[in-house]
């Protein structure tokens, strides 16, 4: 019987840390709080781009992902409970948790403990699906004042998120009235 194979760390491959330059974009050009650009999300951002793994996403869309999910992080660490996100920060928030150790420090180094993730809002009956738009467009309103632009913007408008379910980003036929 052959022996099992051990990998060593040596021989994982793992893509380069996040670099002091996408930590400055993110703070002095995307508005994004240091201790929250800071985070490091590149080996979740790989796993975003596997078509087996993750998502299928590009390059670019991973990016735009990871800001989106910086400034929900932002936003919760500013205003508190109440912040509800688009479709493309709660897809990375899921993938964030996947990644507990990585989850569990980053939230305390954000919050001073575990932000828990409660994914039932909305869908209680007519008063709480009522309360979730209420929220998400006091989301929205805080996301224009925080960062100077709308949540949803043109790179966001080509649907490579999840149409198919509760969208509330900026898909015309899908927008919540």
């Amino acid at each position: 019987m052959k022996a099992p194979v051990i990998h060593t760390a040596t021989d994982l491959i793992y893509p380069d840390p996040i670099s002091p330059e996408r930590i400055s974009f993110l703070i002095n050009v995307k508005g994004i709080a240091p201790e929250v650009a800071e985070l490091d999300f590149e080996l979740m951002k790989q796993k975003l781009q596997d078509h087996e793994e993750g998502m299928g996403w590009t390059p670019e869309q991973v990016d735009s992902a990871e800001i989106e999910y910086k400034r929900y992080l932002n936003l919760c660490m500013v205003c508190g409970k109440g912040i509800v996100p688009n479709k493309i920060m709660d897809q990375t928030w899921h993938y964030h948790i996947l990644d507990t150790r990585s989850y569990h420090k980053d939230c305390d180094k954000l919050f001073g403990g575990y932000m828990h993730h409660y994914p039932y809002f909305g869908m209680r009956g007519d008063q709480d699906a009522q309360d979730l738009k209420n929220s998400f467009e006091n989301t929205k309103d805080l996301y224009l004042d925080l960062f100077g632009e709308e949540m949803a913007r043109d790179e966001h408008n080509k649907c490579w998120h999840d149409c198919e379910n509760r969208c509330w980003n900026a898909c015309p036929s899908n927008k919540m009235e």
